[in-house]
């Protein structure tokens, strides 16, 4: 049996989201403060049996995207799969039907709702013809926590996280429409456990927090799975053996007991007493050894020595390792007895939250690329690049932060397995940061993945970072094998691809017979460029996340022909050492001829390679580099998310770069700009209204 979805609604940051998981491993990344905790201790609330039976649940734990809380419920709900034919699973299976013997799907839920009366009062106003908004506030603003009730059931078949299925069984507070509480709808809302079964006896749940500290759950005689394993091993232990153990430990007590040291203690005590209280009253006393000599306490006494790889030979109590090392062990032991003791729990589940917080990234890799499970459900939080990338997508949930609300996608939603397999393949630990961020941006080679950074923080004082948006290289892998999962059906947030149509920079014959080789190149990436654009627009055709944007030539050649000379030659003295070189090549990448510049450029990329050239520019880029439009309205179409606070520091910078150039021709214009006093909003209106020219007004008419 296994957790197959996590529904919630209306719980903390969670206003109405549903997760999937798989049997076995699964992840859950988000961006911090996206709700990787809430989501754990929601389901941890069903599970776990360390936590409280009844939670208390108060106004503060309704998400705040509701408004008022009055009225509304809080739902926490899991769907079971895979039950088996035991009696605690069938106590949970959906029997809709009616008519199966055995089901193999169940469901368990937590309900915080108004009780019996408030619910009826509710229905009764919402029949009466004079119904209306207004009133039915003055009704809910008399509701307290005290009118609430925490209800447990289980069989239930309903997912409210759907809007349709909140308001048809909870109420639409829009339309003052509210359901009669007299009808139980068992099938909906499920039905009490049988009193005999309670879930969290039936199920095994161990949370490991980040940065837990495991020394104490190891010396527990209840939580420590070394117990665990070793319990009833004792059992097996041959009766010879055992006898002459236990043999050897009572002579040892004896041995002990009768040390003269251990006596004369005891001689003392005795005096000490007797002195105190008379030999009528005091009582006999004797100092006697206890080692255990019973097979069961004494695998209860074994304790783990461990010791470092790197000093070999020495071994030592847990507490001596480092916090990551004891949180390996605890996790190894915790994983081998879910898979080695036999229990009678119906399932195991493991949820580790932020591994890496104590696990340092080689091991983190390898600890969940290699983990076998049976009998184990195991569920990470994190916001590890190295736990994502060996992830599987079909059992990944992507948190993200929306407005006073968590958004969870799921990124392998109706793919082909094959495509599937693709992206897990494309996913190393560099280029799965594009699962986090807020927007992103893909391109196809080196020279825009190291500039197009580089010139958004010298042009606007933002890194691309700071405004939450991903650059990816995606180097020869086609970009629809990354760029398919962003998606209305998976992850839905914005894509940029921008790509070269690979326009020619010399003039073609008309006869393609009549091409030199040079020709020929051209006419063929020219060829390519078409195709890739027809490609493109199909595959994005419908897909409101993606969008093409495209460079008329290449990068390079683009890049230089806007305007960007300056940033070029200065790098000739790095290419060149012959003052003649530099001084041809200087000409020519200034001639406003795209056949010289273009091919020059080109000619200097192919001989020092794209990724070095583009080190060199970016080592020049400045304020007032251009940025060509297309990169600006590919970073505009993945950053409309960007908040004021941003652009108004966008527009600060730019004023302060302008006044500090006594050769920009707008630095009068910068030094009368007043911005003592004035709103971010006011800074922007002004600042776009006074520079209509700027790069900075042009980006914010994109967004």
């Amino acid at each position: 049996m296994h957790i197959s979805s996590l529904s919630i609604r209306n719980y903390r940051n969670f206003r109405k989201v549903k997760l999937n998981f798989k049997n076995g491993i699964n992840t859950i990344i988000g961006e911090n403060g996206s709700g990787k905790t809430n989501l754990f201790y929601a389901l941890r609330i069903l599970i776990d049996d360390t936590l409280p039976r009844y939670i208390n649940f108060y106004p503060a734990d309704f998400n705040r995207a509701i408004g008022n809380w009055a009225g509304h419920w809080i739902i926490i709900s899991i769907v079971f799969d895979e039950l088996d034919s035991s009696e605690e699973a069938q106590a949970l299976a959906v029997q809709s039907s009616g008519h199966m013997d055995t089901a193999t799907q169940g469901s368990y839920a937590v309900y915080f709702r108004p009780k019996y009366q408030f619910r009826k009062e509710l229905y009764d106003y919402s029949q009466t013809s004079g119904k209306n908004v207004t009133d039915l506030q003055l009704i809910l603003d008399k509701l307290t926590l005290e009118d609430y009730e925490t209800v447990y059931l289980s069989r239930g078949s309903a997912d409210f996280s759907q809007d349709s299925v909140y308001s048809k069984y909870v109420g639409n507070f829009e339309t003052v429409e509210f359901p009669d509480p007299d009808d139980k709808e068992e099938l909906i809302f499920g039905t009490w456990l049988p009193k005999e079964i309670n879930i969290h006896n039936e199920v095994s749940c161990t949370f490991i927090k980040a940065l837990r500290d495991v020394e104490s759950d190891l010396r527990s005689y209840a939580s420590n799975p070394l117990i665990n394993l070793l319990r009833g091993k004792e059992k097996t232990v041959e009766v010879a053996k055992s006898n002459e153990i236990i043999e050897s430990i009572d002579k040892l007590n004896d041995q002990i007991s009768s040390l003269d040291e251990v006596k004369e203690v005891q001689r003392g005590i005795d005096k000490s007493i007797k002195e105190a209280v008379g030999t009528t009253y005091a009582p006999n006393i004797e100092i006697k050894s206890e080692l255990p000599n019973e097979m069961e306490k004494l695998f209860q006494s074994l304790r783990l020595w461990v010791g470092d790889p790197d000093d070999e030979g020495y071994k030592g109590r847990i507490w001596e390792l480092s916090l990551g090392g004891a949180n390996l062990i605890y996790l190894s032991l915790k994983l081998l007895e879910y898979e080695k003791v036999k229990t009678d729990r119906i399932a195991n589940f493991l949820l580790i939250e932020e591994p890496e917080a104590h696990i340092h990234t080689h091991i983190q890799k390898t600890l969940f690329n290699n983990i076998k499970e049976n009998r184990t459900q195991v569920i990470i939080s994190t916001h590890s690049t190295h736990i994502s990338s060996v992830s599987k997508i079909s059992s990944l949930n992507v948190l993200s932060r929306g407005e006073r609300e968590a958004l969870v996608f799921h990124p392998s939603n109706n793919l082909q397995p094959e495509e599937i397999v693709r992206i897990e393949r494309y996913l190393d630990a560099v280029r799965s940061n594009l699962l986090f961020a807020k927007g992103i941006i893909l391109v196809e080679g080196d020279a825009e993945q190291i500039l197009i950074p580089e010139m958004f923080k010298k042009v606007f004082g933002l890194s691309l970072d700071e405004i939450g948006i991903s650059l990816v290289n995606i180097g020869s892998t086609g970009f629809e094998n990354v760029a398919r999962i962003f998606h209305a059906d998976r992850i839905n947030k914005n894509c940029a691809i921008l790509t070269d149509l690979d326009k020619s920079i010399v003039t073609l014959p008309a006869d393609p017979k009549d091409d030199d080789d040079y020709q020929k190149h051209c006419r063929a990436s020219e060829k390519s460029g078409e195709e890739r654009k027809v490609r493109l627009t199909d595959f994005c055709n419908g897909n409101t996340f993606l969008k093409t944007f495209y460079f008329k030539h290449t990068f390079e050649v683009d890049f230089l022909m806007k305007g960007n000379s300056f940033e070029l030659t200065e790098c000739l003295d790095k290419i060149y050492s012959r003052p003649a070189d530099i001084a041809k090549a200087k000409v020519k990448l200034e001639d406003t001829s795209v056949e010289v510049a273009g091919v020059e450029v080109l000619r200097i990329a192919d001989k020092q390679g794209k990724g070095w050239l583009a080190l060199l520019v970016a080592e020049h880029i400045f304020y007032n580099t251009y940025i060509p439009n297309y990169i600006l309205k590919a970073i505009a179409f993945s950053s409309s998310h960007i908040n004021q606070s941003s652009k108004a520091k966008a527009a600060l910078y730019r004023l302060r770069s302008m006044r500090n150039n006594a050769n920009d021709d707008l630095q009068g214009e910068a030094k009368k700009f007043k911005t003592r006093g004035k709103s971010e909003e006011e800074i922007l209106t002004t600042f776009c209204d006074a520079f209509k020219e700027d790069q900075l007004t042009k980006f914010l008419a994109l967004l």
